[in-house]
């Protein structure tokens, strides 16, 4: 005599993989091109963390003071430019 938990066994079908669509070969083919350019880091990448863990610490207790970092930095990238 069987129990009824073996009589019941869950049931599944295997289905045939599915034809992909013209926009998941194309978003696939894009992905590939992606990984071939080589990552290449933002140059002020640093100092913008560094403002971001001094607004985290309180060092900047005021709108005015984070506005002035703002402002120095934006002219050190703009001078770096003119350069």
């Amino acid at each position: 005599m069987q129990s009824v938990a073996e009589s019941k066994r869950p049931k599944f079908r295997i289905q045939a993989p599915s034809e992909r669509t013209i926009a998941q070969k194309d978003r696939e083919e894009v992905q590939k091109y992606l990984r071939l350019i080589p990552t290449e880091a933002e140059p002020n990448l640093g100092r913008v963390r560094e403002i971001k863990e001094e607004i985290k610490k309180g060092t900047y207790l005021t709108h005015e003071m984070i506005e002035a970092a703002a402002m120095q930095l934006a002219l050190r990238l703009l001078r770096k430019e003119k350069d």
